[in-house]
């Protein structure tokens, strides 16, 4: 795994993690805004460069836990997540605690966090393979126009571009073997136990209309029914994040001052 940091040194540190197929590069659009006043960290998971692979969320989890002790890094602000990287993030919460690491809080947009079946964990993998196969030799201009695109984004593709510019830059590396584990990741899900104080510091965001919400909210709700939930309306998976970065961007950092790691 390789990992990028970016901010200044300081004790107010953030792991951000990207969603499935992502590169850390995806979060651009968020952590330059971020790291003018914490330490921001970001993985770059396995699979997503020459050479590696994905394997589980517990293993990914595993490895940023190790980099953080390997820095002398004893508390995190924040861990916030996009899609699957709410499901690595919160293995990673559960790790932090269980090693001694105090976490102030944590944010997961989209979370799909859902344990299917077996046939349907194939489907989704193959669904997912045929599409970043099709990645391979095609530009933005040609993904953006793709009609099932939209069924995620609420009609609004558009507003997802830098993240599916990045999702492009990885689809000539990224293996089967590696889409598997990914897909596996998304929807074999066993809600780590969190202490209803934790919960409290968690946050939730889903839009209204995603399939996520419509699939997982019930279930994280019932898994976590301590922690704080936002449902948007009018909004695809993880658009209000690009349509709206500037009050994004002043909610998280408002969420990190509410849980300061003493």
């Amino acid at each position: 795994m390789k990992f990028y940091e970016y901010g200044e040194d300081n004790e107010q540190v953030i792991v951000m993690l990207p969603g499935s197929f992502c590169p850390a590069g995806a979060l651009e659009y968020l952590y330059k805004d971020l790291s003018d006043e914490y330490h921001v960290i970001l993985p770059e998971y396995n699979g997503h460069y020459e050479g590696s692979t994905f394997t589980t969320r517990q293993n990914e989890a595993g490895e940023i836990r190790k980099y953080l002790k390997e820095k002398g890094i004893d508390s995190v602000c924040m861990v916030y997540g996009q899609s699957m990287g709410s499901e690595v993030g919160m293995e990673l919460v559960s790790q932090l605690i269980g090693s001694g690491v105090k976490v102030g809080c944590c944010f997961f947009d989209g979370a799909p966090m859902i344990k299917l079946s077996k046939p349907y964990r194939m489907f989704m993998y193959f669904k997912f393979r045929t599409m970043i196969r099709m990645m391979k030799d095609k530009t933005i201009e040609d993904v953006i126009q793709w009609k099932f695109l939209s069924k995620f984004t609420n009609g609004d593709t558009e507003s997802l571009r830098p993240l599916i510019e990045s999702l492009i830059q990885i689809a000539p590396v990224i293996t089967d073997e590696s889409i598997r584990n990914e897909s596996e990741c998304c929807y074999t899900f066993d809600y780590p136990e969190m202490s209803e104080e934790m919960q409290r510091n968690i946050y939730f965001m889903y839009a209204k209309d995603e399939k996520a919400c419509k699939t997982c909210y019930k279930l994280v709700k019932k898994a976590y029914p301590s922690a704080r939930f936002k449902v948007l309306d009018g909004y695809g998976h993880m658009t209000y994040s690009v349509k709206c970065q500037p009050e994004y961007i002043k909610m998280l950092k408002k969420i990190c001052k509410d849980h300061t790691v003493d």
